[in-house]
């Protein structure tokens, strides 16, 4: 897909904002100006694109490019700084329509296997960004939540591999002594390895890996948690 212009931006350091692309598709960027960089781009892009195509309720993901000189149309002078340290290929993620933040009422009455699935992608990637002040679970207009914002993982940042979720993360703070079962259908290597094979050069040398690290990587978190 080919950035055809940007039309509003939302909240958040990554600086997503809504686009339309010259294929006549709306969807959110995130540019790898932004942010974390590159390294964000390829974690949301491997949780999200695996997690869908196990249909679970997350965007779907793929690739848009922002030609270079693409014209000053949007925004400030920040933005638009972003905009030229982003040429090349970025995170283009579905829109979801007048979705709004979940709120922890809304999230506490969810389904069981939403739970369980958020509970699966948070430990496995070592989500350390959804938490009572950002939950990053939108609920849209049919009141269905969404799982969003999966750019701050740890399991591609060197942190530690942890096998309990996060001590901030937003679970922690839900009232009684729930109970979360882990998922492993999550762990479908095939799944991992189509993706991986989806994500540019560019943005694997920017992120500094190889696709066999990568591959390896996942295969190893995995065992550990098998």
């Amino acid at each position: 897909m080919i950035l055809k212009t940007f039309i509003k931006q939302f909240v958040g350091s990554s600086f997503p904002t809504l686009i339309e692309t010259e294929e006549g598709g709306k969807y959110i960027v995130k540019m790898r100006g932004a942010g974390n960089a590159a390294i964000s781009l390829l974690s949301e892009f491997l949780a999200n694109k695996v997690a869908n195509k196990l249909n679970w309720p997350v965007p779907d993901v793929g690739w848009v490019y922002i030609p270079d000189n693409f014209p000053w149309i949007f925004g400030t002078d920040e933005f638009d700084d972003i905009v030229q340290r982003s040429y090349g290929w970025n995170l283009a993620i579905e829109y979801i329509p007048d979705a709004i933040q979940a709120d922890l009422k809304s999230i506490e009455a969810a389904d069981q296997v939403l739970l369980n699935r958020i509970y699966t992608l948070d430990l496995f990637f070592i989500n350390i960004d959804r938490t009572q002040a950002a939950s990053n679970l939108l609920k849209d207009v049919r009141d269905d939540i969404w799982i969003i914002d999966q750019g701050s993982l740890g399991l591609f940042q060197s942190i530690e591999m942890h096998t309990k979720l996060f001590g901030n993360h937003i679970f922690h703070k839900m009232p009684g002594n729930r109970k979360f079962l882990y998922d492993q259908a999550l762990h479908d290597k095939k799944l991992f390895s189509e993706a991986i094979d989806l994500i540019p050069d560019l943005i694997m040398i920017e992120a500094g890996f190889t696709k066999e690290i990568l591959f390896k990587l996942l295969t190893e978190r995995m065992d550990q948690l098998s």
